[in-house]
């Protein structure tokens, strides 16, 4: 599968994902620099995004789910269908 990016919705010019989760910032200073992600407790990939001086953490799988996968009804939640939090790819994600 190759590797697809899409500007971030909200972030359009600031950041783009990619259908593996990885994130690229078009920022001031960071030129196409791949953001770092973190880990919490509980072993879900975040990563902490800015837009006119205000900073928000976002689960990374959440992100990739609202870029990548279609839902055709009305889900709130991302599942990783493989088990594992931190595989963060668009074809392992699906909304329930």
């Amino acid at each position: 599968m190759k590797e697809v990016f899409r500007w971030l919705e909200g972030y359009e010019n600031i950041y783009k994902i990619s259908n593996f989760g990885k994130i690229i910032s078009y920022a001031r200073n960071k030129e196409g620099k791949v953001m770092c992600l973190k880990y919490d407790k509980d072993g879900y990939v975040k990563v902490n995004l800015s837009k006119n001086r205000c900073v928000k953490t976002y689960f990374v799988h959440r992100l990739v789910a609202s870029s990548f996968v279609k839902s055709t009804e009305k889900r709130h939640f991302v599942n990783h269908m493989n088990g594992k939090k931190d595989d963060n790819r668009a074809i392992n994600l699906e909304w329930v």
